[in-house]
């Protein structure tokens, strides 16, 4: 009889579990993705909330459909972001990693660690500014400048070198800005992420590409997200996403919400 009630109440407790294990919900299909911790106005660990990137990995992860979970990453001052990507994406710490940008030598790396790229979300660039009140800029307003500022040993500083144009170089962004509005200098060059936020408030920035002819690749980044070839549904899942992000605006209203200048290519 004792044995009869045991097989009983294991037969009970099995069911009983059972039913339990039934009930509980399936567990979120997390997008993991993979944000650099310190890279204003992109992404920062300080504010987890704001961020041109952060923004934009909650807009692929409503059209995915899959709750977003943000994985911070430190970029190691050596290896850079190839080391990085190592670490996380390669290391599947992360399904997706933003803000890659599309570079021939960084692609050569990742196609190495069997990672692909999206198509390009948002356009950086060197962008042509003059002080507050002044006059939009142009091509003819750049070639008639008096003086020309920009960060020193940086691609606009080398574009200005080979125009010929006379160019007053500057250690950083805040330095250059800081002269443009002192009329230290006539127009600059500036890195159009330098110019997010009260950094480029009153600022005129340019409407026309740099370079019309577009020989000086070097002055644009188009940013991606990465993720593995292994992943090929949803790497195609995210370019699809980024293309209606990019066709209703609102990628745009993101970047415009943060002061980022919109640049121009040929």
């Amino acid at each position: 009889m004792k044995l009869l009630k045991k097989i009983a109440l294991s037969a009970l407790l099995l069911v009983f579990g059972l039913e339990l294990y039934a009930a509980e919900p399936d567990a979120p299909n997390y997008l993991n993705v993979c944000l650099n911790g310190e890279n204003v106005p992109f992404s920062t660990e300080a504010r987890p909330e704001r961020g041109i990137d952060v923004e934009v990995a909650q807009e692929l992860g409503s059209q995915l459909g899959r709750p977003l979970k943000l994985v911070w990453v430190t970029v190691p001052k050596r290896g850079g972001i190839g080391r990085a990507l190592q670490q996380t994406l390669v290391a599947k710490k992360c399904d997706a990693y933003m803000g890659i940008p599309q570079d021939p030598d960084l692609a050569k790396d990742m196609a190495e660690r069997k990672l692909v790229t999206s198509s390009p979300y948002l356009t950086l660039g060197y962008v042509l500014v003059a002080a507050p009140g002044k006059p939009v800029p142009n091509a003819a307003a750049l070639q008639g400048a008096r003086r020309v500022g920009a960060v020193t040993a940086t691609p606009a500083d080398l574009f200005l070198f080979r125009k010929q144009f006379a160019r007053v170089p500057y250690p950083n962004s805040a330095a250059l800005i800081e002269a443009l509005r002192a009329a230290e200098v006539d127009l600059a060059l500036v890195w159009s992420s330098a110019l997010a936020g009260d950094a480029g408030k009153d600022l005129v920035p340019a409407n026309v590409p740099v370079d019309a002819a577009d020989r000086y690749a070097d002055l644009y980044a188009d940013l991606t997200v990465a993720t593995r070839v292994a992943d090929k549904e949803l790497a195609k899942d995210i370019t699809t996403a980024i293309q209606t992000l990019r066709d209703d605006g609102r990628i745009q209203k993101i970047v415009g919400r943060y002061g980022l200048p919109s640049v121009v290519r040929p």
